[in-house]
């Protein structure tokens, strides 16, 4: 059984290889509308105007908001002098990136014999992190950006199945998850998406009443929070729909017997049933600017109000349909890419650095990371639990001494500094990687992999210092753990910068 398994984990690797040529172009191509002022996207002249250094920063900061990192080997030319950083594969890294996040992975089906083999899961628990092990297996591309949208809107007010509470299981989190990413590899648009959801049992399973459920739908879609008057009309027209009790294991009901017949005067329309104010939602012309502005909110927690209405109104402005258009016009611009700061989740630090190193991880490793019980320092004691809270994870990344101090010890013990733990180990092709470097250009090697900078006058002298006192002079191994310990209390690792001279 093991050499099966073996003989079939090489089959599934060959078979899904992220080389581009293993990418197919999906044959509808979209009538992209750019936002042109505070949402403009960073232009590959631009781009190509920063140093090499900096272009790696944009290129890892791009890549680590996906929770993809981008090895110094794959976007650097080393082979005429190793302390020259010229472009290799980085160059032209936007327009490339984009391309392919609208491409699509050939031999798709072939991700879940991998997964199934690379990875172990409780089968409780399996749906939260099971988008996790999609999001690291898939190379960038169209499948791979959809997983990350849909894990990214599963995390937040707007599509959190509220796993933590006692009236929904982990059940919802599949069904919220698989639905978004099903919508939109259908090129549902976001108020189909929207109608969806609202209809289904996992919502009624977070806001449980006719009140509390219509109440939330036009604060959550529409940012209305006035509306008191409507709400006790919204209620009568979704009299009919309600859930069990425990005992009943929260299924929803649709009372056909008990429909509401008289219409209600909701949002400055008439509706009957549910779903009629459902479609009042969906189709409000509220709608795209409450999604929009909730997204630039999230992303860009530190700018002023004022930045980001402006951010907000230049991505209205191209009218978007998809949350592609969204997700796009913000990660791609300039201001995202060169001037916005902002602490990283865990997701985004961890595995960003995690495929710059060639980490290889256990098998267990999603499962204990994503389980509430464990003892490992996993997402639920970072207060970042997948896909749990009610009300979605906050804007702003917990960063309160208890919750980073459990961010930090697992990125410094069970990935940078313990070759060997229950979540994973080095690969040793990054040291041979760095191997024919000098000791200053090695350790140079070793920062810009790790923060995208090479270290100061001050760092290199004190960390040769700590090489002799701890005998490693030749040990890179050693060497490098050193240096990774000491990256690893860097406030820079942990946050996503503005690009150096911006």
């Amino acid at each position: 059984m093991k050499n099966y398994k073996l003989v079939l984990l090489l089959i599934s690797v060959l078979l899904i290889s992220c080389k581009a040529s293993e990418l197919e172009v999906d044959e509808q191509k979209s009538n992209e509308v750019l936002p042109t002022s505070a949402a403009k996207p960073l232009t590959e002249s631009k781009f190509n105007s920063l140093n090499s250094e900096q272009q790696y920063q944009v290129a890892n900061k791009l890549a680590g908001t996906l929770y993809k990192g981008v090895p110094l080997s794959e976007f650097f030319d080393f082979s005429a002098n190793g302390s020259d950083y010229r472009l290799g594969d980085g160059r032209n890294y936007l327009s490339k990136t984009r391309a392919d996040l609208n491409v699509r992975v050939k031999n798709k089906s072939g991700y879940a014999n991998v997964i199934d083999l690379r990875y172990r899961f409780n089968e409780v628990r399996k749906p939260t992190a099971l988008p996790l092990a999609t999001i690291r297996e898939f190379p960038i591309s169209r499948d791979l950006f959809e997983a990350w949208m849909a894990y990214t809107l599963a995390n937040t007010i707007l599509f959190s199945p509220a796993e933590e509470i006692d009236s929904s299981e982990y059940i919802d989190v599949h069904r919220v998850y698989s639905g978004l990413t099903k919508a939109m590899d259908e090129d549902a648009s976001i108020r189909d998406i929207i109608f969806t959801h609202m209809k289904s049992q996992a919502n009624w399973r977070r806001f449980r009443s006719p009140e509390d459920n219509t109440r939330e739908m036009i604060e959550i879609y529409l940012g209305l929070f006035d509306k008191d008057e409507d709400v006790p009309k919204a209620s009568i027209a979704c009299k009919n729909w309600y859930l069990k009790d425990g005992d009943g294991n929260y299924e929803l009901v649709i009372d056909e017997l008990n429909e509401n017949a008289e219409p209600q005067f909701v949002l400055d329309q008439w509706v009957t049933s549910c779903e009629d104010f459902y479609q009042v939602i969906a189709s409000h012309p509220l709608v795209i600017p409450r999604i929009v502005t909730y997204l630039v909110d999230r992303f860009f927690p530190n700018y002023s109000s004022e930045q980001r209405a402006a951010i907000t109104q230049d991505i209205v402005a191209t009218n978007p349909v998809r949350f592609h258009d969204v997700f796009l016009a913000i990660l791609f611009s300039e201001e995202y890419l060169l001037n916005n700061e902002r602490p990283q989740s865990f997701e985004e630090t961890f595995f960003n650095l995690a495929e710059r190193v060639y980490w290889v991880h256990e098998r267990g490793f999603l499962d204990d990371l994503t389980n509430p019980g464990s003892d490992s320092p996993n997402l639920h004691k970072m207060k970042q639990p997948a896909m749990a809270l009610k009300l979605g994870r906050f804007k702003d990344q917990p960063l309160d001494s208890l919750s980073f101090a459990y961010y930090h010890s697992a990125v410094r013990e069970r990935l940078l500094t313990k070759s060997n733990n229950n979540w994973g180990r080095w690969n040793d092709t990054f040291i041979r990687e760095g191997d024919f470097f000098e000791e200053d250009d090695f350790i140079h090697f070793l920062f810009m992999s790790i923060i995208s900078r090479k270290a100061t006058t001050l760092e290199l002298t004190e960390l040769k210092k700590v090489f002799i006192s701890t005998e490693n002079e030749t040990n890179r191994s050693e060497q490098a753990r050193i240096v990774f310990d000491y990256l690893s209390r860097l406030p820079e690792l942990y946050y996503h910068d503005a690009v150096a001279g911006e």
